[in-house]
């Protein structure tokens, strides 16, 4: 145990520091296998609800402190003795229904007798503050990972630019290169760098309280990206820095092109479809000899159109098979209309300009050909060739055949829509055994007048 002299020595010192502050402060008497209190501050004996003169003497395990919770505290005292070098460490506490967090400065005490002077401070507000940051952190950066969004920060008057790692990768700059305006500006594209600059520039002189947003490609092209950014500026109101997100576009760009195209593409279609209803309507209606047979035939004639574009829809309009288009138009006749042909690519006019020229045949077929006979059977037999395919339809156990004394609307519908949209050409013979057609198809390529 300290002399009383010491001990009255070291209360005066100790209470002359800390008495008047929140600092938990004292000696600790080391023993073999505990420790006690030699001297405490007001603010150590209020800590333990307990007077100053109360403390004094008592040990570890009279505060109530556990077997582990001393062998643990003692570790640390000897140390500090032993080694003769202050301690500084920070760990939590509970303690009567409280906890928290303190920093905990021991310094070895000069004399033979162990004994370790300990400053206690409550750092709990700032290990919250701490936590509650690196929540706020955590937080951030889950939201930029979610949102794919990088993350900069650019020094204005040192010329220093930060850029977090997903920044550097839509950059393209290692994570070791050091950054630049002069860097930045060489990775925008030449055509964007104007507009880039003039939004910075008007920010810089307050321009929307400093808020701007810019769109740009990076310097190859090849991407699109948007930074959204904000300047700081300092009390006197000059620009000190720039905050800012930068995040890949480059989908979203071609998307809404995409979306342009096929907008385009629609009303091209449209306008084409009601043109080519409307040709067909008039032409139907020069040849039709009653209102009945004009709505028949006229009918028959749509009803082909949708068929076809079914299986355009079907595909995105993006191309549609041969053997499809003629299957769908030949349906209803089963087995007595026998396809024979490999895998051929029609575009989507020449896709519609086979399926009305099939419709044709097979609506006369069933009048007055092939098909109007019980026995009778229709072959389509086509084949690929360098400059596009060649199709044969082939009637068969039918009436005898003649050629017409002039060609009607059909035949001419067929031959404008096989020399125009379908990019080939057209051929009919009339042989008695039945009708036999000769058609050509050209390759994919640009639309051609209908």
């Amino acid at each position: 145990m300290l002399s009383s002299t010491t001990l009255s020595e070291a209360e005066a010192l100790l209470r002359a520091l800390f008495d008047s502050s929140d600092v938990l402060s004292g000696v600790f008497e080391l023993e073999a296998d505990d420790y006690r209190y030699a001297a405490v501050n007001g603010a150590t004996a209020a800590f333990y609800r307990r007077t100053p003169e109360q403390m004094i003497g008592r040990s570890g395990r009279d505060m109530g402190l556990t077997p582990e919770q001393i062998d643990q505290r003692m570790g640390v005292l000897w140390e500090c003795w032993r080694t003769r070098t202050p301690q500084r460490r920070e760990y939590a506490f509970e303690h009567d229904g409280m906890s928290g967090w303190f920093l905990s400065s021991l310094a070895p005490l000069k004399g033979d007798n162990p004994r370790i002077g300990f400053v206690l401070i409550d750092v709990t507000r700032q290990k919250l503050a701490e936590e509650a940051a690196d929540d706020h952190r955590r937080k951030l950066e889950m939201a930029l990972d979610a949102t794919e969004l990088g993350l900069w920060e650019y020094d204005i008057r040192n010329d220093r630019i930060f850029w977090d790692a997903r920044m550097r990768a839509l950059f393209g700059v290692g994570a070791d290169t050091p950054i630049d305006f002069v860097l930045y500006d060489s990775l925008l594209y030449p055509d964007d760098r104007p507009e880039v600059l003039a939004a910075y520039t008007a920010a810089l002189q307050g321009a929307e309280q400093g808020r701007y947003q810019v769109t740009h490609r990076s310097a190859d092209g090849s991407r699109w990206l948007r930074g959204s950014c904000q300047v700081v500026f300092d009390e006197r109101g000059e620009p000190e820095r720039v905050l800012g997100t930068c995040r890949d576009i480059t989908a979203e760009v071609a998307a809404r092109e995409q979306e342009r195209l096929l907008i385009a593409e629609l009303n091209h279609r449209v306008k084409n479809n009601l043109a080519t209803v409307q040709s067909i309507a008039v032409q139907t209606a020069r040849a039709a000899p009653s209102l009945r047979s004009f709505i028949d035939t006229f009918e028959g004639r749509i009803v082909a159109l949708a068929r076809t574009h079914d299986v355009l829809t079907a595909r995105s309009w993006s191309d549609a098979d041969l053997s499809e288009v003629i299957a769908r138009e030949t349906l209803a006749y089963g087995d007595r209309v026998r396809l024979d042909g490999p895998t051929f690519p029609l575009a989507s006019h020449q896709a519609l300009a086979l399926g009305l020229i099939v419709h044709e045949l097979s609506t006369n077929a069933a009048k007055y050909g092939a098909l109007s006979a019980a026995g009778g059977t229709v072959d389509v037999l086509w084949r690929a060739a360098d400059d596009g395919a060649e199709i044969a339809w082939i009637e068969a156990g039918g009436p005898p055949c003649s050629p017409p004394s002039a060609p009607g609307f059909g035949t001419r519908l067929m031959t404008k829509l096989a020399r125009g949209d379908l990019g080939g050409d057209i051929t009919f013979d009339y042989p008695p055994s039945g009708l036999s057609v000769r058609l050509r198809c050209g390759t994919q390529g640009p639309r051609m007048s209908s």
